[in-house]
């Protein structure tokens, strides 16, 4: 999975928290994609792998506790 902006903004409606543009910029920036391992295999994040490092951004960010 990758995240879009649509999956973005579900997540942030479900968990009722309002982010702004650059946050979520940066978050589409780290997890639209596909990534390269160290081994030079690409891999795709799971969905528990995206909506958990969101979370722990929008902790961190002190937009969620």
């Amino acid at each position: 999975m990758i995240l879009t902006n649509k999956s973005l903004r579900s997540l942030l409606e479900n968990i009722w928290i309002s982010i702004p543009e650059s946050l979520e910029k940066e978050l589409l920036s780290d997890y639209g994609h596909p990534v390269m391992d160290d081994e030079g295999h690409m891999r795709e994040y799971t969905e528990q792998d995206i909506y958990e490092q969101v979370r722990k951004r929008l902790i961190r960010e002190g937009y969620f506790r």
